[in-house]
């Protein structure tokens, strides 16, 4: 203000109360109250956010088109020649047979700002920072990640300059693994005991995120029950799914296996002295270990697995559920799996495998030995772990007194080093294709594989980098939103007909019953602090120097893969704080809707820059995000979520009234879309399979709009106005804007042959164009908005609307 003084103080004559007074009125007209004889006026928008807006929607907009003819082309019509391909993910998209896939979309452009601010995070220091030295480390770890992932595969592809030397690839393959096994190594040596179990050396590899033969992961539904708090489901969810990978131990056959070289040469690499030195301790922990051994190691359990003797008439029962060979994975609790074992153990003359034992250590908790456990193979899942059972953990060396794993417990070792078979040199991958630890293979130089794993085995440490660097905002405003839209699509239901009294009440429950996650769920430092507290204990130990990063990769994956499978476990335990844990993270641009739990969830990369920002004016946000919010709780009473409740048991919650007249509009829709075409002579587009996010699109757009009446009629009534976008045309009403919006968070470009390989297969979304037109067509407000003539193309006698 100091240069609006000095213009009207007149030299010092006027009087500082009248300079106060003229810019309290300028403050109160910019900010739309109008002050005494005024009237109320617009505030344009000119934060940053705004203005690159207005520019955005400005410049993909064909102003020389009709929106009552084509709205898509009048308002995305100059997106093509705004927008190139982007030739990266052009090469990705297809294999080099099919061609480059030509196709870009506002939401890709969207994504591309979300993969750079994610790389910014990670090689520049000063993007994300804390004041707490505990987790600004745990930041350094995480980008000291991904930097040592980078160097180490820029020295294996030689640096740039060509392919580098087979002795190079080893030796930059052979830290990686020295750093694995050093960690490896010191949980395994705290075990060498005489007193140690078959149960702890399984649990141990496990627990430290390997994946070898006996496989344990999370399943989805007990996540999802954890984070509910829903303690009735989570006795009936399984715990963890417990599988045998044959894969992981070649068993192809005893014949293929001796003429195989690829299992003589990861052994040699991983045991022999071709770098000057074992591999750390591997092959004087495993003793006398050799091919031979491990090679009848392997068919003795391939024999086992396939052994069916054990069960049936005079051997052990296995329930009904469990008597196919390969069954869906139905659950079994923790003492049925003991009693089980025992059984055939017994059965052999052995000791049993305990499974409570095993879960206690995996789990690092007392198991509730009701738990219910997911095998998808319980004849294998138990026949294996008898056998490795009846098998010592130790044996003596011939030359000391000293303990050493014995053959099969270094067998195990083996097997679970084979986890990380995409680390060997390229010249032992080529020997035999495996899974990767986590993906995909490294491919060029690195960045998009050590981005992955770094978003993949992180990703909470990377959240909280990502929230502090650009979504410091509580949200709270977008929570307001979820309840407006709410509000607007209960409005439009009760001013339906077509709706019985009684169905009006029973969707208005569900929709009212819709929990929202928003952003990310938060977790306070301290327990943040607390989970990473021994992943950050060993990270202080490590030496880092930019000149040994690359060496230090193994250690530092090691212990990135130690935590993410201790999240894991933790979820599986209810120890952990589980609202880190979410299974969709925050870092993706898109939105969901869980139907069987009547829960839409908004993370937080979809809140940004074009779709919202705190400073955009309400009707821009009502049509970006509040149609991304509309469309999602629209999915809970699309074709399949109208038959299931606000509790999510399946059935409908409506009477048969309702019901029919609703299918006649979901006929409509179907009816509509289906005579579409995916663009001027080409195929007709297959609304079949489209049908649920067709029905979801309507109802969102719907309640947008419904949204921005109610906030209309909430402002005038305290003499306020909606605020504007700088430099758009001052005939464009805030509805208009609305769908303006709308439409273009479909804006695309694509080649037509690239529509015939994306749209027909079985879609579940309609093409770009065809969304915006479907929109369009079906929206009174849209017709009003842009003074459409009845018989427009945009505005067709009939109408497919639900509410």
């Amino acid at each position: 203000f100091k240069g609006y003084i000095e213009a009207n103080s007149y030299s010092g004559l006027r009087s500082k109360c009248a300079v106060a007074n003229s810019i309290r009125f300028e403050i109160r007209r910019n900010a739309s109250e109008p002050g005494p004889g005024q009237s109320a006026i617009p505030v344009t928008c000119q934060s940053v956010e705004c203005v690159s807006l207005a520019a955005q929607m400005a410049s993909y907009m064909n102003t020389s088109a009709d929106p009552c003819e084509d709205f898509y082309n009048y308002a995305c019509g100059n997106f093509p020649s705004m927008v190139r391909y982007d030739p990266v993910r052009a090469s990705a998209g297809m294999s080099f047979k099919d061609g480059d896939l030509l196709f870009e979309d506002r939401m890709s452009l969207m994504s591309d700002g979300l993969e750079r601010n994610i790389y910014e995070l990670l090689v520049l220091d000063r993007v994300a920072s804390s004041p707490d030295q505990d987790i600004s480390d745990l930041f350094n770890f995480t980008r000291l990640f991904y930097r040592s992932c980078r160097q180490w595969v820029h020295t294996r592809s030689g640096g740039g300059f060509g392919q580098p030397s087979a002795s190079l690839n080893a030796a930059n393959s052979a830290s990686f693994f020295a750093g694995v096994l050093d960690h490896l190594n010191e949980t395994l040596w705290t075990l060498c005991n005489e007193e140690v179990a078959m149960e702890t050396v399984l649990a141990t590899l496990v627990k430290t995120g390997g994946s070898g033969m006996l496989g344990v992961t999370l399943p989805r539904q007990f996540a999802t029950n954890v984070i509910e708090n829903d303690d009735f489901n989570l006795t009936q969810t399984a715990r963890a799914v417990v599988s045998i990978d044959r894969l992981s131990l070649f068993l192809r056959g005893s014949a293929e296996l001796e003429r195989n070289a690829f299992f003589r040469e990861w052994l040699d690499f991983l045991t022999e002295r071709k770098l000057g030195a074992p591999l750390l301790d591997f092959g004087s922990l495993v003793g006398n270990a050799s091919r031979p051994r491990f090679q009848r190691i392997i068919k003795r359990i391939e024999k086992s697995l396939n052994d069916n003797s054990l069960y049936g008439p005079g051997g052990c029962t296995v329930p009904e559920r469990y008597s196919f060979g390969l069954d869906s994975g139905a659950k079994y609790n923790v003492s049925e799996l003991d009693e089980l074992s025992a059984c055939v153990a017994a059965a052999k003359g052995g000791v049993p495998f305990s499974w409570s034992r095993f879960f206690d250590e995996l789990l690092q908790s007392p198991v509730d030995r009701s738990a219910l456990v997911q095998l998808p193979n319980i004849k294998e899942v138990i026949n294996f772990v008898n056998d490795i059972k009846s098998r010592p953990v130790f044996a003596k060396s011939n030359d000391s007194s000293a303990s050493l794993l014995s053959d099969d417990a270094a067998f195990l070792v083996f097997d679970w080093l084979l986890s990380f078979r995409s680390f060997f040199p390229p010249d032992l991958q080529n020997l035999k294709s495996g899974r990767t630890q986590v993906a995909r293979d490294i491919e060029g130089d690195g960045v998009a594989s050590c981005m992955l794993w770094t978003k993949t085995l992180l990703q909470p440490i990377l959240e909280r980098m990502y929230q502090t660097a650009y979504h410091q905002q509580d949200f709270s405003d977008v929570n307001e939103l979820v309840k407006l839209i709410k509000e607007a699509a209960i409005a439009g239901v009760r001013g339906q007909s077509w709706i019985t009294p009684s169905a009006k009440v029973a969707i208005e429950k569900k929709i009212r019953a819709a929990k929202e996650t928003i952003g990310l769920d938060k977790i306070s430092a301290a327990e943040f602090k607390a989970f990473y507290a021994p992943t950050l204990e060993e990270f202080r130990a490590v030496d880092l120097r930019p000149s040994n990063l690359d060496r230090k990769f193994g250690t530092l994956f090691s212990l990135a893969l130690c935590a993410y499978a201790h999240k894991n476990f933790d979820v599986m335990s209810s120890l952990s704080p589980v609202t880190l844990f979410m299974e969709i993270s925050p870092l993706v641009v898109n939105a969901f809707n869980w139907i069987e739990r009547n829960q839409i969830i908004f993370p937080m990369a979809i809140l940004a820059p074009p779709y919202y920002h705190p400073s955009y004016p309400p009707h821009i946000n009502l049509g970006s995000i509040g149609y991304v919010i509309g469309h999602e709780i629209g999915h809970s009473f699309d074709n399949t979520g109208h038959q299931i409740d606000q509790q999510g048991a399946i059935g409908h919650f409506w009477d048969n009234e309702t019901e029919a007249n609703y299918l006649d509009r979901m006929e409509c829709v179907r009816s509509r879309y289906g005579d579409y075409r995916l663009y001027p002579g080409g195929p007709v587009h297959l609304s079949n399979s489209t049908l649920g996010n067709d029905i979801a699109d309507i109802i969102g757009i719907q309640a947008a709009v419904g949204a921005l009446k109610l906030l209309k009629s909430r402002r005038q009534g305290r003499g306020r106005l909606l605020p504007r976008l700088p430099n758009l045309p001052a005939s464009l009403s805030p509805e208009q804007q609305l769908f303006i919006q709308a439409a273009q968070s479909w804006c695309f470009k694509s080649e037509s042959h690239i529509l015939d390989r994306i749209y027909q297969g079985w879609p579940s979304h309609s093409p770009h164009h065809l969304r915006v037109r479907g929109v369009a067509e079906n929206s009174p407000e849209f017709a009003e908005a842009f003074k459409c003539r009845r018989g427009k193309p945009m505005n067709p006698a009939k109408k497919c609307i639900f509410w």
